[in-house]
């Protein structure tokens, strides 16, 4: 089964597959792509690339509005997340929350400091830094920086979890790239920025490559995050701006 979003909801791709007991993987092809896996209707795992689990599913657009998809029968074994209407319903609820949160941080990528463990320090630390450190669900984190943030024991760096990576461009692109021409597999993109690179070029270039193939360890989160940056960006932009008068 195979056809196009725009053509048949992603709804009901997923109700179809439930319903007739299908075991298989659904393959979702749009701005962010992603998996479901079933096993006799039921939700077994998901996720963005490498980043699998509920984490990951509920961060998965359950209403891509273009793209394709391909549900491939096959032999899976695993156990269910959930009921499938209430694994659903909880997916559509946090969708929807995860987009008014970006709104506001611009993804779970960016970092933050304050008084609030374990954002203290010069450096900060990111949501998803702070996901790992406090054992939560990168969305819970997230909550709770938009929270602090509120407060007023929270403010936005212009620095990201992803600037941490270290990139060996290959292929044309290498050579007449203008960020690609600045990383050397040594020089983090962090640095690149701070080179004078401009943050929207080194995200957009990074974002085309993942699109064309490229992966690496947490390339899913990576490119998840990336893409709700783009998204948000100006409003993310305006919140440090704010920080900075």
């Amino acid at each position: 089964m195979q056809g196009l979003l725009e053509d048949l909801p992603l709804l009901g791709i997923l109700e179809l597959i439930h319903t007739t007991r299908q075991t298989g993987v659904l393959d979702v092809q749009a701005d962010v792509p992603y998996t479901v896996t079933f096993v006799s209707g039921e939700i077994i795992s998901g996720g963005i690339l490498d980043w699998m689990g509920l984490d990951a599913l509920y961060a998965s657009p359950l209403l891509p509005d273009s793209g394709t998809f391909d549900f491939a029968r096959r032999p899976v074994a695993g156990t269910p997340l959930g009921p499938y209407g209430h694994l659903t319903t909880d997916w559509a609820r946090v969708s929807d929350e995860w987009e008014k949160i970006c709104e506001v941080i611009g993804s779970p990528s960016r970092c933050f400091q304050g008084d609030l463990f374990p954002f203290e320090g010069q450096g900060g630390g990111s949501v998803r830094g702070a996901a790992r450190e406090l054992d939560i669900p990168v969305f819970q984190a997230a909550q709770l920086v938009v929270g602090a943030m509120k407060q007023g024991r929270l403010r936005p760096l212009d620095r990201y979890e992803w600037h941490r990576l270290r990139l060996q461009p290959t292929g044309p692109r290498a050579r007449t790239h203008p960020v690609a021409r600045h990383l050397n597999g040594k020089r983090t993109l962090g640095e690149a920025t701070g080179a004078g690179l401009p943050q929207r070029d080194v995200r957009d270039y990074l974002l085309d490559e993942l699109r064309l193939g490229l992966r690496f360890p947490g390339s899913g989160w990576v490119l998840r995050d990336l893409v709700w940056e783009q998204k948000h960006s100006a409003v993310a932009a305006d919140a440090l701006l704010q920080y900075q008068l």
